[in-house]
């Protein structure tokens, strides 16, 4: 992105002024922002006894020697010098300092995509229409690019992720948390599959990558249902895709290479 920094220069007092005047180094950067200004005397017209300067930001100081000075507020800052207390030059919004970006994150496991993938999403930031850059970083060796990410991790575990946020001047800021992915396998006992988008669905819970096994018997101990995926849903139909009777029917969950840690049992009940 491409900025274009306007400077408005003043000055009132005596004739000769136009040779005096002051630069900074840099006019513009992100909050924190150190600038150096250095004053010019080209050939005023009498001796110079003091130099006092204002920096727009709260700050003076006094004399010809360079002026090292801290902007840690984010906006546009008017610099002057009054020189032999009588003649002042001015430079209006001459240094123009941004906000820093908000590398803070908050994160969610997703349910419908398994306990292993983890839905990060970015703060907002200072200013929106701003296109900032985001790269994540994690532990075990993966990245992403955009502000919200789903990412998938192979196992369960403790892993740092890391969000750097590059405003497009080129100022950044990263932060680093712990997120903690755990293995799992919840199924619930009741559902209800008459099409009216509420609990339609028997949704087994699990980390989105171990394959099982899904077993759905009658009372009578009749296989109705069976199916294997690392995401199990059953829509309350049997084998041949016909509407299954209001009742409590019985699940096993196994890993399909057996050799998983979590295995469940139990009843679930139909209802229409």
């Amino acid at each position: 992105m491409r900025y274009i920094i306007l400077i408005s220069f003043s000055c009132t007092g005596i004739p000769g002024l136009a040779q005096v005047t002051f630069f900074a180094d840099t006019t513009a950067g992100c909050d924190s922002l150190e600038v150096t200004f250095t004053y010019r005397d080209l050939g005023y017209p009498e001796p110079v006894t003091s130099v006092v300067w204002d920096f727009g930001n709260g700050e003076t100081a006094t004399g010809t020697g360079d002026q090292t000075v801290l902007y840690d507020t984010a906006g546009s800052f008017t610099v002057s010098i009054l020189i032999n207390g009588n003649t002042s030059v001015e430079r209006r919004d001459y240094i123009k300092v941004h906000s820093s970006p908000n590398p803070r994150f908050f994160w969610s496991d997703s349910l419908e995509l398994g306990s292993y993938s983890v839905v990060f999403l970015a703060a907002p930031q200072p200013i929106d229409t701003i296109p900032y850059t985001y790269r994540w970083i994690f532990e075990d060796g993966g990245e992403g690019d955009t502000r919200t990410l789903i990412y998938r991790f192979s196992e369960a575990g403790d892993y740092q992720a890391s969000l750097r946020v590059t405003h497009p001047f080129g100022c950044m800021d990263q932060s680093s948390r712990i997120v903690t992915v755990e293995d799992s396998l919840d199924c619930p006992n009741v559902f209800t599959p008459n099409n009216d988008g509420i609990n339609d669905y028997f949704i087994v819970s699990s980390n989105g990558v171990t394959q099982y096994n899904l077993q759905i018997f009658s009372r009578s101990g009749v296989l109705v249902y069976k199916a294997e995926a690392p995401t199990l849903i059953w829509d309350g139909r049997n084998l041949s895709g016909q509407e299954l009777h209001t009742g409590t029917y019985y699940y096993i969950i196994r890993p399909s290479d057996g050799r998983g840690s979590f295995e469940r049992k139990g009843f679930i009940k139909l209802f229409r």
